[in-house]
């Protein structure tokens, strides 16, 4: 049994999958979506954060600030509060204040990769899918070891590009872009789609046309046209499937294959219109209830109805 100290628990590591398990008791104690009149992380006579890391200044406010996770999973883990504004949401803000966003997900994530295996970067929106606080808000954590399933991931990804000169990510995109049917959103820089085999009832991939592995050196460019895709696509799925719980996450390379030529760096939004049950959880493959091709069609029809 191997077991390693980590930040007020541990990591123990499963000895038939060789994945890690993390520890974490203090975890238990984190508020759950107080009301706005007490929300720690709007300014004001309320506000009860730990030691702020980083911000985006406006004025003498802030439009984006991060602090010290208090119910850490680590000494690097981070809370990036998204807006002074309670009722902010990415699905109804204004490009520039969604770049603003993804932009200090790239500060926070350089900052802490020293010393790590990966950085994790994502945002859980409502209940079901993870929320303790409403108030906006998203995650970065430096992690000691690779899960598994980057583990796997790398692997298969090297393995393809040894066999054909070419990124996996790369070539999964050009088959999307001829096939046309799991587009929901495409221009001249960004692409969205949903995946041949999705993880959930609704999954959306955003990525570039000209990927690179490393997603924090991504520049300003490529950031806002991320940005306008992205707002477009959690509006169209706020319409289409009645405000939903998601996870929003950043996958790009870890510590080390920053400049690796077979992994290029993506957005993952998993919408969690259905609840996990016993098949998935026993053999960890999704049950898929929506196609694709279906959820694709709804939301680029939800993209193509919305004012420009």
């Amino acid at each position: 049994m191997t077991a390693k100290p980590w930040h007020g628990g541990e990591l123990r590591r499963n000895a038939e999958t060789h994945g890690w398990s993390i520890l974490a008791p203090d975890r238990a104690a984190r508020p759950h979506l107080p009301t706005r009149a007490c929300c720690p992380f709007c300014p004001g006579p309320s506000e009860d954060t730990p030691a702020e890391t980083w911000r985006l200044a406006d004025g003498d406010g802030w439009r984006v600030r991060a602090v010290r996770n208090r119910f850490a999973l680590s000494d690097r883990h981070e809370v990036v509060i998204e807006s002074p504004r309670h009722d902010w949401d990415p699905a109804t803000a204004t490009v520039p204040e969604v770049a603003d966003v993804l932009s200090a997900w790239q500060a926070r994530h350089r900052a802490l990769r020293a010393d790590t295996a990966q950085v994790a970067v994502f945002r859980n929106y409502g209940p079901a899918a993870g929320t303790s606080l409403s108030h906006p808000h998203s995650q970065v954590a430096g992690l000691p070891v690779l899960s598994s399933a980057t583990r796997r991931e790398l692997e298969i990804a090297r393995e393809h590009h040894d066999s054909t000169g070419r990124c996996i990510a790369n070539d999964e995109l050009t088959a999307e872009l001829t096939t046309g049917t799991r587009i929901v959103y495409a221009d001249e820089q960004v692409v969205a789609f949903s995946p041949f085999a999705p993880a959930a009832d609704c999954e959306v991939r955003f990525t570039l046309h000209e990927p690179h592995a490393d997603f924090a050196v991504a520049p300003r460019a490529s950031i806002d046209a991320l940005a306008r895709c992205l707002r477009a696509v959690l509006s169209a799925a706020r319409a289409e499937f009645g405000d939903p719980a998601y996870n929003l996450v950043v996958r790009t390379a870890p510590s080390g294959f920053e400049d690796a030529p077979f992994l290029a760096w993506s957005l993952q939004l998993l919408l969690r219109l259905g609840i996990a049950a016993g098949l998935e959880l026993v053999t960890g493959i999704p049950v898929v209830t929506v196609s694709p091709e279906r959820a694709a069609a709804r939301l680029r029809n939800r993209v193509a109805a919305a004012p420009a």
